[in-house]
């Protein structure tokens, strides 16, 4: 978890955050244990809107509509979270990314608002990011990988 230790604006990825929701996957622990650090180092954490909407979508999935306004609370109320709106320039580098690198349009809005947010780390489960940006990309895989997570 070293490499996190040193980050100051972290851009998380979906699915690290929907890993955490679902408690028993292997990346549970990895998740939790990076969002320790991030709290106790007081590292700003940016998500983008897509995040918000792929946990409340599960959310009113199982009709729990008002799970779905706790997660627009947090994502929106939180002091170490940041819920970076996508704006021109986003949407831009978003088209930028996509025609680049073949990506679907979640994946480019994703990594476009993580250059524009000023990250200089990125946790995510997708190994391919790290072929796309000047910033470090920490995948889950990475972390369950390390030897006891000092990575």
């Amino acid at each position: 978890m070293k490499r996190i230790e040193k980050i100051r604006h972290l851009f998380i990825d979906v699915s690290p955050i929907e890993r955490l929701l679902e408690f028993s996957t292997p990346y549970y622990p990895v998740v939790s244990g990076v969002l320790d650090i991030v709290y106790e180092k007081k590292i700003k954490m940016i998500v983008s809107p897509l995040t918000l909407q792929r946990v409340s979508y599960r959310a009113f999935l199982t009709q729990n509509d008002v799970l779905a306004r706790q997660y627009r609370e947090f994502f929106t109320r939180s002091d170490l979270l940041y819920l970076r709106e996508v704006d021109s320039e986003i949407a831009l580098k978003a088209a930028e990314f996509q025609a680049k690198y073949s990506l679907n349009m979640d994946e480019s809005i994703q990594l476009a608002t993580a250059f524009w947010s000023g990250a200089d780390g990125i946790l995510t489960e997708n190994q391919e990011w790290k072929n796309y940006l000047d910033i470090s990309v920490i995948t889950l895989q990475d972390l369950l990988s390390s030897e006891q997570f000092n990575i």
